[in-house]
């Protein structure tokens, strides 16, 4: 398995488990401890990951609501989203309750998550 495909692999693992130890993913990919050091190094510049030191918490976390494989809007489609939803506070008519949380809710799942570190 070549260097990108087990980064992905690794993110794959993680958005699935959202914590795994250095050992057990050194394990799982055949490689040393130190080279999955050195790819979540990598990884996490470009992902939400991050590392937590401790004997019972410690580890590679994933950032809450991260899913690998899920779409993402733009600024500018959230933005769009957040005016209509600021809109309805405005004017009880435009939308019902349900649909208000509903918009909520589509704002919330498909904005990036923001990072811990």
């Amino acid at each position: 398995m070549e260097t990108t495909e087990r980064r992905c692999q690794i993110m794959k693992t993680l958005c699935r488990r959202r914590r795994e130890t250095t050992s057990n993913l050194a394990s799982e990919f055949g490689v040393s401890k130190r080279t999955i050091q050195r790819d979540i190094e990598i990884l996490s510049r470009t992902e939400p990951i991050y590392t937590q030191s401790g004997r019972y918490c410690g580890g590679i976390y994933v950032v809450d609501g991260y899913f690998i494989d899920r779409m993402y809007m733009t600024n500018a489609e959230l933005g769009v989203l957040e005016k209509l939803y600021i809109a309805a506070d405005e004017n009880a008519e435009l939308l019902t309750n349900d649909e208000k949380k509903l918009l909520g809710s589509l704002i919330s799942q498909y904005s990036k998550p923001k990072s811990k570190a």
